[in-house]
C-alpha cells in the first residue's frame, strides 16, 4: 500500500462533496471501514492503496472497528453519533468531510409521483423538521414505529411501495414487527397523503436504487445521497436534509485529537507508517 499524499475537496451536484487521497507509501497501514454502496464507501475508495473494507451494514464496520480490525469508518454524521451511542468505546471526529444532501429516489416512469412528493414535502415542512428533530434528540418516546402492508402486485395502483434498507438508525430501523426512523416517517406522510398504503420493501442497499430504476418500487428511502450517478437511474425529489461525513474511531485513539481541519486530518493520516 502506498502513503497518503494528497486530499481533494470536490463539489458534487454543487452541493455535495467528497474527499479523495491520491497517492500511497508502500508502509501505509492506515486501515478504513464503510457501508459498501454509500456514499462513505464511495469516499472511502477513494483512498487510494490503502486498505479498504466494505461492510453490509455501518454496524458491522464500527464492530470490527471495535475489535481492532479497522481504524477508522467514514460514515454519515447522524449514523455516525448513533453507533457511537450503541457501541461503548467509540467517538466521532469532530470534522466534517464533506456537505451533501439527502433525497427521495423517485421511478423514472412515474413523473406525476415525483411531482406530488415535492408538493407534500413542502406543504409538511414544519413536521418534516419537528420528525429530524426529535430523532436527532434521540426522542424515543415519541418515535412512531410504522408497519408495513404486504406488497401486492394486484394493488399496485392503491400501494405505496418504499425501498430501504433498514440498518441506518436514526434514518430506518427496524423495531420489533414494524419499522422507525425519520425516513419512515416520512414516507408514511406522503403515503397517507396520496391516500396509499404503505409497503416498505427492506434490502440490502445496494440495491434500493437499482430496484427503483427497474421499476420495481415506486420510492426509495435509505439516507440516499443525491448525486450524479444515481440521477442515471432515478429522479430526486427536492432535498429533505443537508448531511456530513465524518469519521468514528475508538475512544483511545488519540491521532487525530488536535485536528481542527480536514488538512489536518490528512496529514495525521499521512504521519502513518
Amino acid at each position: 500500500m502506498k502513503k497518503i499524499l494528497t486530499l481533494l475537496l470536490t463539489v458534487i451536484l454543487g452541493v455535495a462533496c467528497c474527499f479523495g487521497f491520491a497517492g500511497c507509501g508502500e508502509n501505509a497501514t492506515v486501515k478504513i471501514g464503510s457501508q459498501s454502496g454509500t456514499t462513505g464507501a464511495m469516499y472511502a475508495d477513494c483512498l487510494k492503496g490503502c486498505e479498504v473494507s466494505y461492510y453490509d451494514t455501518f454496524a458491522l464496520a464500527a464492530q470490527d472497528l471495535k475489535n481492532g480490525k479497522v481504524e477508522y469508518v467514514v460514515v454519515d454524521g447522524a449514523t455516525a453519533q448513533s453507533l457511537k451511542n450503541d457501541i461503548s468505546g467509540l467517538k466521532v471526529i469532530d470534522i466534517e468531510l464533506s456537505s451533501e444532501y439527502y433525497g427521495i429516489a423517485v421511478d423514472k416512469a412515474q413523473p406525476e409521483l415525483l411531482s406530488s412528493i415535492n408538493t407534500i414535502l413542502e406543504s409538511k415542512k414544519a413536521e418534516i423538521d419537528a420528525i429530524i428533530e426529535k430523532y436527532m434528540n434521540d426522542d424515543e418516546e415519541n418515535f412512531v414505529p410504522v408497519a408495513s402492508a404486504v406488497k401486492d402486485e394486484s394493488k399496485a395502483a392503491t400501494q405505496l411501495v418504499v425501498a430501504t434498507n433498514a440498518e441506518f438508525p436514526p434514518f430506518e430501523s427496524i423495531s420489533g414487527d414494524k419499522y422507525v426512523g425519520i425516513d419512515i416517517e416520512i414516507a408514511k406522510i406522503i403515503a397517507d397523503e396520496l391516500g396509499l398504503e404503505l409497503v416498505i420493501d427492506n434490502m440490502q442497499f445496494d440495491a434500493v436504487v437499482q430496484s427503483i430504476g427497474t421499476h420495481s418500487v415506486d420510492i426509495g428511502m435509505s439516507g440516499l445521497t443525491i448525486t450524479a450517478e444515481r440521477k442515471k437511474s432515478v429522479n430526486f425529489a427536492n432535498p429533505y436534509y443537508i448531511e456530513s461525513q465524518y469519521i468514528l474511531t475508538l475512544e483511545s485513539n488519540t491521532k487525530l485529537d488536535d485536528c481542527m481541519t480536514v488538512i489536518d486530518v490528512l496529514n495525521v493520516l499521512t504521519a502513518n507508517k
